[in-house]
């Protein structure tokens, strides 16, 4: 069983203020500073300043200091343990208020900061949004261990979703400290949302079903969702229909929204995606059960992990889709 979100967050022991702040590193993050097109990338933040919380039993911590590792050149980023975010301010002239948590995804083993991160933080900033590229922390790599014996480890001794639990929590105290900061970073705090990939996906979905007074106020889940043995209880979607309300659907009234229930969703994942095609589909049924009606995207191909690449298929097009999405739900003031 998963244990509750609030009892991982309460039960911590917290690291020194020194070591937190001495560890923070810059890898993979992009370079800070004004770029051509008139966005501000600033330097990371750190999320927790006294110290990362440590969740008790945790089992994705190794038995000796890690030191995180830029791999792939420059592509992927390993052994996050003190876990930062990176703002992407977009021009004055452009900023619709709206903004835009990022949770790379990489298995909760590794981040994949570039397609996944700092490129969509980019031509979110462009376009309006302001973005903050979430670095949260991994399950630890073992000295000299390869990424594919990593998989093989994790896979056999960590239960499904539990290697995402210190991304999820840290991903709820960077919204905190977004909506604390919302002023000084020109955003809205009642407008702040977060898009998750792969693993990504788990700590975004898992941040919307956060307790309803600290979760986002809209989240993307792309090729990814929740990933526990067994789904987070869904809160109905609407209220009962009044006692004589039709019995046929389309004689009834529109649905009345209930209290509690989900922030609106966008969903999407290629059909031919080995990796995730398994959960993604129960979750968007058990959705759809409780009155919920998502925006979904099935595209036709782009397997597994397209973020920003180039596929010349319609995944291409994926996040001008989800901008459009956000406006049609009234978090930016048009199309």
């Amino acid at each position: 069983m998963r244990r509750s979100l609030c009892a991982l967050l309460l039960a911590v022991t917290v690291l020194s203020p020194v070591s937190a702040s001495a560890a923070l590193s810059t890898l993979g993050n992009a370079p800070a500073g004004q770029q051509a097109d008139g966005v501000e990338v600033q330097a990371p933040t750190v999320i927790w300043p006294k110290g990362a919380p440590e969740l008790k039993g945790w089992p994705g911590k190794a038995s000796a200091p890690v030191t995180e590792e830029l791999r792939d050149d420059g592509e992927t980023l390993w052994n996050v343990t003190v876990p930062s975010y990176q703002a992407f301010l977009p021009p004055p002239g452009k900023a619709t208020g709206a903004a835009m948590i990022i949770a790379p995804g990489g298995g909760f083993r590794l981040l994949a900061m570039r397609h996944e991160g700092t490129r969509v933080a980019q031509w979110l900033a462009e376009h309006g949004i302001a973005a903050f590229v979430l670095k949260y922390r991994l399950i630890q790599t073992l000295p000299g261990e390869t990424n594919e014996a990593m998989r093989k480890r994790v896979n056999a001794t960590i239960p499904a979703g539990v290697g995402g639990d210190p991304g999820v929590a840290d991903g709820l105290e960077t919204l905190r400290l977004l909506r604390s900061r919302a002023a000084e970073y020109r955003i809205d705090p009642k407008r702040i949302g977060v898009v998750g990939f792969s693993a990504g996906g788990h700590v975004a979905g898992m941040m919307a079903f956060a307790p309803e007074a600290v979760r986002p106020n809209f989240a993307g889940l792309i090729y990814g969702m929740p990933f526990g043995a067994k789904l987070p209880e869904i809160p109905p979607a609407n209220l009962p229909y009044p006692e004589g309300a039709p019995s046929d659907p389309w004689l009834r009234p529109a649905p009345e929204p209930a209290p509690g229930r989900l922030p609106p969703l966008f969903l999407a994942m290629a059909q031919d995606d080995m990796a995730v095609g398994y959960g993604f589909r129960p979750f968007y049924d058990a959705l759809f059960a409780s009155g919920y009606r998502p925006e979904t995207h099935l595209y036709e191909r782009g397997g597994h992990g397209f973020g920003m690449k180039q596929t010349g298929g319609t995944t291409d097009y994926w996040l001008e889709e989800f901008r459009w999405w956000i406006a049609g739900e009234g978090f930016t003031p048009g199309k």
